[in-house]
């Protein structure tokens, strides 16, 4: 495949998921799950929803389209979560905006391209953090484990869809362009 690059299987992420079991409150938010949903077997007490950003991107002057901006900046959150941190710095010299997405059993994120001008210089790299889902990226697709590290080209159409049997977790970076990426 050319446009999704599986580079690492089998990373140990226990530190990262320990790091979010820790800081539930970091994320933007969360509701309460019976104790049926499989999360629960690992160790979790609540269902993490929607985005936990580490470092976001901001305007440089006031209208200006976030896509189209090169400015990022840590999040609170950023010191909580050092064993996401640390796989980054293993890997890579510098990383821009990242951070954490969840999505439900059976959710599904339809293709779509990241705009802007700050995306055409990017690298964008996923982190399975726990769940397995199915990505597409133009018309190729690939079912991601937990513990896969891989690049994929986001100025195409690109998408996913949670097929495993509990919430997907990923994370998501975007690296500066250089032949030194993975």
């Amino acid at each position: 495949m050319k446009n999704i690059r599986i580079i690492e299987t089998g990373i140990d992420v226990s530190g990262v998921i320990e790091d979010l079991k820790n800081h539930p409150d970091d994320w933007e938010s969360q509701k309460e799950i019976d104790h049926a949903d499989s999360l629960l077997n690992h160790g979790w007490d609540y269902l993490p929803i929607g985005v936990l950003q580490l470092v976001i991107g901001g305007q440089m002057f006031e209208g200006q389209f976030i896509g189209d901006s090169e400015y990022c900046f840590p999040t609170p959150a950023y010191p909580n979560h050092l064993s996401m941190i640390d796989i980054l710095m293993r890997r890579f010299i510098q990383f821009r905006r990242c951070g954490f997405l969840s999505m439900p059993v059976g959710g599904y994120v339809g293709k779509h391209i990241d705009e802007g001008t700050y995306y055409l210089t990017k690298d964008r790299y996923h982190f399975s953090i726990l769940g397995r889902y199915r990505y597409m990226v133009g018309d190729e697709e690939a079912i991601i484990e937990p513990g896969t590290f891989f690049w994929f080209n986001n100025k195409l159409p690109h998408g996913a869809e949670n097929v495993g049997d509990c919430t997907r977790i990923a994370f998501v970076v975007d690296v500066p362009h250089s032949k030194e990426n993975p």
